[in-house]
C-alpha cells in the first residue's frame, strides 16, 4: 500500500483526519467486543442475535455519522460516512424495531446493509485515492470486508443460525482489527504530515481510515 504522507494538506485538514482516526479508534473497539460475545455465544437464540447486531451497527452507524460530520467540517462535502452512517442507522432500528423478524429477514436487512456499506465506503475510497488522502486504502479494505459479508450473507449457504453467527463473529473480529491497524497506521501518517506541513498547505481532502 503506497505511503501517502507526502501529500500537501493544510492544518485544518490535518485536524479534522486527526479527529477521524480517533473516532475509528472507538468503532474498531465496537466491533471487537461485538465480534468476540458473539463468538463466545453464537446459538443464544434469534432475539439475541437481533439484539446484538442491532446495537453493533447502530453503535457504528453514530460514529460513522460522527465523522462524517467532522469529514464536512474538513471540506464542506457530504463525505461517504455520513451517508453509510445514515443507512447503518436506518438498518439498525429495523432490526431493533422488528420484534417478530425472522431469521431470514434479518439475514437479509443484514446483508443489505453490508452491500450499501460496502459500495459507499469503496466510493469514498477511491475518491480519497484521486487526491492521495492519507488511510484511502484501509478504507477499501473495510469496504471490501463489507461488500464480502454482504454477498455471503445473501447468498446464504446455511439456514443454520450457528453458522451464520460464527460467520458474523469472524467478519467482526476482521473488521475490527483492519479499523484498529488502519487507524494506527493513518495516525501515524497524519502525524508525520502534521510535523512537515507549512502553515500554509493546499490540501483540500480530509482523511482517516475505513
Amino acid at each position: 500500500m503506497p505511503d501517502d504522507a507526502t501529500t500537501p494538506l493544510s492544518r485544518r485538514t490535518l485536524g479534522t483526519a486527526r479527529r477521524l482516526w480517533g473516532l475509528v479508534h472507538v468503532r474498531a473497539a465496537a466491533c471487537l467486543v461485538g465480534g468476540v460475545v458473539l463468538f463466545a455465544n453464537p446459538d443464544e437464540g434469534l432475539v439475541w442475535l437481533r439484539w446484538l447486531l442491532g446495537l453493533v451497527i447502530l453503535a457504528q452507524g453514530v460514529l460513522l455519522a460522527l465523522e462524517g460530520v467532522q469529514e464536512r467540517r474538513g471540506d464542506g462535502e457530504v463525505g461517504w460516512r455520513l451517508v453509510a452512517g445514515l443507512v447503518s442507522v436506518g438498518a439498525a432500528l429495523v432490526i431493533v424495531l422488528w420484534p417478530s423478524m425472522s431469521a431470514p429477514a434479518l439475514f437479509l436487512v443484514v446483508g443489505l446493509w453490508a452491500c450499501a456499506a460496502g459500495v459507499t465506503g469503496a466510493v469514498g475510497a477511491l475518491r480519497a485515492r484521486a487526491v492521495r488522502a492519507p488511510g484511502w486504502d484501509w478504507r477499501l479494505a473495510n469496504a471490501a470486508l463489507w461488500l464480502v459479508l454482504g454477498v455471503v450473507v445473501l447468498a446464504r449457504p446455511t439456514d443454520d443460525q450457528v453458522t451464520v453467527g460464527l460467520l458474523l463473529a469472524l467478519y467482526l473480529l476482521m473488521t475490527g482489527a483492519v479499523l484498529l491497524v488502519g487507524g494506527l497506521a493513518t495516525g501515524t501518517r497524519v502525524r508525520d504530515a502534521r510535523r512537515s506541513a507549512p502553515s500554509g498547505g493546499t490540501g483540500e481532502q480530509s482523511a482517516g481510515p475505513g
